[in-house]
């Protein structure tokens, strides 16, 4: 029986006879020639930098025989195992690669061990049938041919917006809006999130562009004014010695830091999330915000109460508030002016902590909470 592997090896050394030898497999021909290109080109090109990671010998020293195997599995590109299972023969914890599937299997996760096999080869996403199965596979942003050690979405086609074609993927926002921007298929409960970084809204963490708020006194060291961020800055493996990505997290949803949303007592982990770009001991000496600390320490508000961590299509400084626990006043008001900077005015009504918070002008036309004015507001 003749192998894969002694095919390729002749096409190397014995291209002629191999042609010839084709024949008796005409419908393996055109793979075996993709093959020997890509094994021709990594001999010429091993010894450089920005091998993809499945073409580098050093790693996987089978070469293309590590991955496909004789006639392979039926239904798939002559893999040994079907295309649901086959990454994680190197891919988990008895595996030679990095743990992925540890990794989906923790609380929060992209649903790959339970969707994967609804994926079909060469589907194009935003998806555009809404009766399509929601999914999540590895090869959604992964091109496995492709890949490289430092730029693991190598390969890949990004969004491009609404209603056009895929693109060549240039930040890694444009692979997650493949899924999680205007797919037709996605959840009741799954939103746009294109829509909140819309560099047309108010506000938005600067992940498509630039952000527009040019006074954040709290940003750490490591950023500025100017810095952009990827969504893997905040979604991703929540050990930080293990494999990095948005693969799986013990925090929802798939955060890579704890992150406390609804009411309770202050602490450097409770909003770890925020903390890791903005430094608590500004925030709490409220250079930002001069209530700052009022809420989040005395009475113990939330920071996602008042903030949305990806945008507001409303309000400066990424306000959108929690609806759950903010309404509107006696008055019926219910909003927010950024009057003076770090000073803004709330008219709204905050129920935290089985306690009532009125904000609203009293009848001498001064701010105040619960009736109290508030001075040099």
């Amino acid at each position: 029986m003749i192998h894969l592997r002694d095919l390729v090896a002749m096409t190397r050394e014995r291209p002629a006879e191999s042609f010839a030898l084709a024949g008796v497999y005409p419908l393996l021909f055109p793979l075996i020639f993709f093959l020997w290109t890509c094994c021709f080109w990594l001999a010429a090109s091993s010894s450089s930098a920005g091998v993809p990671t499945h073409l580098d010998k050093t790693k996987v020293k089978m070469e293309c025989s590590e991955c496909h195997k004789g006639h392979g599995k039926r239904g798939t590109t002559m893999l040994a195992k079907t295309k649901d299972d086959f990454c994680f023969q190197c891919h988990s914890f008895s595996g030679k690669a990095s743990d992925i599937y540890s990794q989906l299997s923790k609380r929060s996760n992209h649903r790959i061990l339970e969707t994967s096999r609804y994926h079909v080869p060469g589907e194009e996403l935003p998806a555009k049938d809404i009766a399509a199965p929601r999914h999540a596979s590895c090869y959604d942003c992964h091109n496995v041919h492709r890949s490289e050690k430092d730029a693991q979405l190598k390969g890949i086609r990004g969004y491009a917006g609404k209603g056009a074609k895929p693109r060549k993927m240039t930040r890694e926002y444009e692979v997650c809006y493949n899924c999680h921007a205007d797919s037709a298929n996605r959840g009741s409960d799954e939103l746009d999130v294109s829509l909140d970084f819309d560099p047309a809204n108010p506000s938005y963490h600067p992940v498509e562009t630039y952000g527009r708020n040019s006074f954040v006194p709290s940003l750490r060291r490591e950023y500025r004014k100017s810095s952009m961020i990827d969504c893997s800055d905040c979604h991703g493996n929540d050990d930080p010695s293990g494999p990095k990505g948005p693969h799986g997290s013990i925090y929802e949803p798939i955060l890579r830091y704890h992150y406390v949303r609804s009411e309770g007592p202050e602490s450097p982990r409770a909003y770890e999330l925020c903390y890791a770009c903005h430094e608590r001991r500004s925030i709490l000496a409220d250079e930002s915000f001069r209530a700052h600390k009022v809420h989040i320490v005395y009475n113990q508000i939330s920071c996602a109460q008042c903030h949305d961590a990806h945008g507001s299509k409303y309000q400066p400084a990424l306000i959108n508030f929690d609806r759950t626990a903010v309404f509107p006043n006696s008055l019926g008001e219910y909003t927010m002016l950024p009057t003076v900077q770090g000073r803004p005015r709330c008219s709204l009504s905050c129920h935290v902590n089985g306690h009532i918070s009125e904000h609203k002008l009293n009848r001498n036309l001064l701010y105040s909470v619960n009736g109290r004015s508030v001075s040099q507001w």
